[in-house]
């Protein structure tokens, strides 16, 4: 049977998220504002396929859910499906609330606020994990057999364990 947990936001991903968005917003009417007085439309064009593109490319790769099924787990993107087997995770483990911010999380490659924590991060830790965290209160960490660690956040916790260590619908 597959079970779906949604990957809910926090408030302060969601702030990040209005924010940034507002800033792009801004930025792209100043450059349609400044084509109409100057006239250098080639400039314009460029930045606002640039600011557009990262936005798309930040709705791409954000986590919407994941899927737990016979099978093992599934980190669903606009992009592409995840998936980790059942025989490839070690162990799950509870995320302290402030493992992304007060453990010092270092970002190396990836998103870091808007529409979630998305990509490579390291902590001292935890060391090197690759991230899909759209609530740090909410948060696990797939230790995987071979692979990085992978963390991921679940609107329902509470109901996300017990599926994991009954070890799925079986």
């Amino acid at each position: 049977m597959k079970t779906i947990y949604e990957c809910s936001h926090g408030k302060s991903i969601k702030w990040v998220t209005f924010y940034f968005l507002l800033v792009v917003s801004a930025c792209i009417v100043w450059e349609v504002w400044s084509v109409s007085t100057t006239g250098n439309w080639l400039t314009a064009v460029l930045v606002i396929a640039l600011l557009l593109a990262v936005l798309l490319l930040c709705f791409m790769v954000y986590p919407q859910y994941v899927i737990a099924d016979e099978e093992g787990l599934g980190i669903h993107t606009l992009l592409r499906t995840i998936r980790i087997p059942y025989a490839d995770i070690e162990r799950i483990e509870r995320a302290p609330e402030d493992f992304m911010s007060g453990m010092g999380a270092i970002r190396f490659f990836g998103i870091g606020g808007v529409l979630g924590y998305i990509g490579l991060f390291r902590t001292k830790g935890y060391g090197t994990y690759i991230a899909y965290v759209t609530d740090r209160t909410k948060a696990f960490i797939i230790h995987r057999k071979n692979g990085r660690p992978i963390a991921i956040s679940v609107a329902e916790p509470d109901e996300f364990m017990p599926y994991f260590l009954k070890g799925g619908d079986k």
